[in-house]
């Protein structure tokens, strides 16, 4: 089986993590895709809401998606999220499954910065899909960031241009975001107040 690996933050997951998981299992012709909320990212600022409630939103976000599946293991893990750690576990878990770690170029460009990239490397392989805002990596873009291009799966599909952090602000402004989060995730963070006073 092909299981395509999605980390983020998901702070909160939106209708582009949603479109970047379609885009992947189409070029990549994955099987399964695992949403893996991060207890806490490297790279990254923490996030706003607690890793329960994010968990929570991305099982709401993929409810009726039969390809999809929510992992806790990073946040059960607890710590920095670091992906050659969360791949090792899920190659222990599913030992006859071939891994494919989805990334949009924004972080994929960084890549070679990561903690051990060459084992994330050997455990998966990488699915870059096109994120707005961002041109498509070259050959030359792909190497300087570490990673071998015919090792690459490129997937150029256009993808809603939704941010976590526009969403943040929209919310603490009092701005709707119908539309760009699944309808049960905007429930979720009405009922429960989320981001409202996020500075």
């Amino acid at each position: 089986m092909k299981i395509g690996v999605l980390g983020g933050t998901f702070d909160p997951v939106h209708n582009g993590h949603l479109a970047a998981a379609r885009a992947a299992m189409d070029c990549a012709g994955l099987d399964r895709v695992l949403f893996i909320p991060s207890a806490q990212p490297p790279h990254r600022p923490a996030a706003v809401a607690g890793p329960d409630a994010r968990v929570e939103m991305t099982r709401l976000a993929i409810d009726g998606e039969a390809a999809f599946q929510v992992s806790d293991i990073e946040v059960r893990r607890g710590g920095p999220s670091c992906t050659a750690d969360t791949l090792a576990a899920l190659q222990a878990a599913f030992p006859g499954d071939e891994l494919f770690l989805i990334l949009g170029w924004d972080a994929a460009r960084l890549f070679s910065s990561w903690h051990e990239p060459d084992t994330v490397k050997r455990l998966a392989r990488v699915v870059i899909v096109s994120r707005p805002g961002t041109s498509s990596p070259d050959f030359q873009q792909l190497a300087a960031a570490g990673l071998k291009p015919e090792d690459v799966v490129l997937c150029l599909r256009p993808t809603p241009d939704v941010s976590g952090s526009a969403l943040r602000s929209a919310i603490r402004a009092g701005r709707p975001i119908t539309g760009e989060v699944p309808a049960a995730v905007e429930r979720f963070i009405t009922t429960h107040r989320l981001y409202m006073d996020n500075q």
